[in-house]
């Protein structure tokens, strides 16, 4: 009994990626739930080992309203269920499929119209809750560096001002939790200035990084506006010459808990993108993460598809754990962090 009982509180740190459209009590996703108490699960449109629209998760409104209530259903507790809409660029939830068009959020910043910034975020959360979708991993708080940087080519970051940011995050926010969506806030501590993609490869931001990168996260912990933040898998040496900042304790717990006293959940980007697996085993991963402060994983299993990708990951943590590389109580303090997150936004309701 003790096992499944540490399996299940593993399950509530992972939150986890499957290929199907729809569930029946054969499905993977089904029994993961079941057996590993899992803390929610992220929905993409596309399978990056398929290609093409509408390959994963997502076909239709109604299809994906149907499969997201299959999904609750199934868990004893309320399930994060997520998506990245950020709009532009990174928006699952398509015109192909029947969804509204959602502008960019570099748009959104250049326009610089709270009104617009405002309709913006009412169709990005009556959308999201017309389906069930209750944490969008958006906003990007990274500064805008140019169409030469990863994150600016792409018109993922809203702008190159941090008080812009600041103000049109804020909105988009509010917005998102008058209606019981989680936001997420990424990519701390600030990957605008990152040539590459950290889903291709090692990224080290220590020459273009500016203590700048930092203020949209800094002020927005303040005003108490942040309840979930992004660690991207970007190596910054003015933090810490030897791990990238995902399994960084001086960026995670040094930086962002202590300096910048977040009390939220913190989230590390897909452990499988190449920047952290072209570098590091599963199980030295988890333990360098939970020991640097991650709550919480996102294993969307999208990039590799690794059809056993979930009971590895709740294995190498349960190892850890038997070998007292990580302790319980560093588990049950994230654990309480997610539940209070879930309670606070009424997700049991």
């Amino acid at each position: 009994m003790m096992e499944k009982t540490l399996n299940q509180i593993i399950g509530q740190l992972i939150i986890a990626g499957f290929r199907s459209n729809n569930i029946s009590n054969r499905s993977s996703i089904y029994n993961y739930i079941k057996k590993y108490n899992l803390s929610g699960v992220i929905l993409y449109d596309e399978d990056l080992k398929k290609t093409g629209l509408g390959t994963r998760n997502i076909e239709s409104p109604s299809q994906l309203k149907k499969l997201i209530s299959s999904l609750q259903s199934i868990s004893k507790t309320p399930l994060f269920i997520s998506v990245d809409q950020e709009g532009g660029h990174v928006n699952r939830l398509k015109t192909n499929y029947g969804f509204p068009e959602f502008p960019s959020w570099k748009h959104i910043g250049l326009l610089d119209n709270d009104l617009i910034t405002e309709e913006f975020a009412i169709s990005v959360s009556n959308t999201l809750n017309e389906v069930g979708i209750n944490l969008n991993f958006a906003p990007v708080l990274d500064l805008d560096y140019g169409d030469e940087t990863y994150i600016g080519k792409l018109e993922r970051a809203n702008s190159g001002d941090p008080k812009k940011v600041i103000k049109h995050s804020r909105i988009f926010i509010q917005i998102l939790r008058d209606n019981k969506i989680v936001s997420c806030g990424k990519h701390f501590p600030g990957q605008g200035s990152g040539k590459g993609d950290t889903h291709n490869g090692f990224i080290d931001i220590s020459k273009t990084w500016s203590v700048a990168d930092l203020l949209p996260f800094a002020e927005m912990i303040e005003s108490n506006h942040l309840d979930m933040i992004m660690i991207s898998h970007v190596h910054n040496n003015m933090f810490d010459s030897k791990y990238p900042s995902s399994l960084s304790k001086e960026v995670v717990t040094n930086c962002l808990r202590n300096d910048l006293n977040f009390k939220g959940v913190i989230i590390c980007d897909d452990p499988s993108m190449k920047a952290i697996s072209n570098h590091y085993e599963l199980e030295e991963m988890f333990a360098l993460m939970i020991n640097a402060g991650i709550d919480l994983f996102c294993l969307g299993n999208n990039l590799d598809y690794d059809i056993n990708y979930i009971p590895k990951a709740i294995k190498a943590i349960y190892r850890l754990i038997e070998n007292d590389k990580i302790s319980i109580d560093r588990l049950n303090h994230s654990i309480k962090r997610i539940n209070n997150l879930k309670k606070k936004l009424n997700l049991n309701e």
